[in-house]
């Protein structure tokens, strides 16, 4: 699996794409879970601290190179409820025809509803993971973007777990995480700012940038609550169960007024 390691890139071309990318700097890693405010993180980072590199795109925390497994790895989580509709649309008018987002969809037959349930049911549908498998790649050039960029080995240890995308694509990025400090996309500004204050990475200027910028990377769509059917987002209480235990996620319904311009 060949990355390249040592490339600086420009902060226009990280926001330009917009993808999963593993940032190194010489006081911590991140590691871009999409659709969690990641785009506004990496913004940060690449504004402020000048050692930031690209080290890979979509690159899983294991295949972090030694050099850099000393120092603190961030990263960002969501709800899972809002996570699904927010990278449903998202994605699905830019990447539709990619193997990973066509199979969810069924090559565009099916809906935020249907494909959504394909996702969650991943790694309980033996035939349809058979097929997915079929389309993936045997190794990822992690120096590409664009392509699919999840392996048949990864996708075959989803089988029989029961898990939904959402915690297979946190478990194949992070790992064990128990040492990753993850700011939660709800409180991103805060936690992001606790986080570099806990590492001696804050100053004043970082803090009014962080607290004062607009928002990266939003999408213009209804509460998530309003896409799910009871059947659906209890499908989601079950295949994700692991993550939103672990940060205490509940599905909730929309306010009565609520902004439909949704957080980075």
């Amino acid at each position: 699996m060949a990355f390249s390691v040592g490339q600086t890139i420009s902060l226009h071309s990280i926001l330009k794409n917009k993808g999963t990318t593993m940032i190194v700097t010489d006081k911590f890693v991140f590691v871009h879970f999409p659709r969690t405010g990641g785009t506004f993180i990496t913004d940060v980072i690449m504004r402020f601290f000048p050692s930031a590199r690209e080290i890979g795109y979509h690159l899983p925390r294991f295949l972090l190179p030694n050099e850099y497994s000393h120092l603190p790895v961030l990263g960002a989580v969501r709800n899972p409820w809002e996570f699904y509709v927010s990278w449903y649309y998202h994605v699905w008018p830019r990447d539709a025809a990619t193997p990973l987002h066509s199979w969810l969809s069924e090559n565009g037959k099916q809906q935020f509803e249907g494909a959504t349930r394909n996702a969650l049911n991943l790694g309980t549908d033996n035939d349809r993971l058979d097929a997915l498998i079929e389309k993936m790649p045997e190794e990822v050039d992690y120096r590409k973007r664009n392509i699919p960029n999840i392996t048949k080995d990864a996708l075959r240890k989803i089988r029989g777990t029961g898990v939904g995308f959402y915690t297979f694509r946190f478990n194949h990025l992070f790992g064990n995480a128990d040492e990753v400090f993850f700011c939660r996309q709800e409180r991103l500004r805060a936690d992001l700012i606790h986080f570099l204050e806990r590492i001696g990475a804050a100053s004043d200027e970082i803090r009014a940038h962080v607290l004062e910028s607009e928002k990266k990377n939003t999408a213009d769509h209804s509460h998530y609550s309003s896409y799910y059917t009871p059947e659906l987002a209890e499908l989601v209480s079950i295949r994700d169960r692991a993550m939103i235990e672990r940060f205490g996620y509940t599905f909730e319904p929309a306010p009565i007024a609520h902004n439909v311009n949704m957080n980075p």
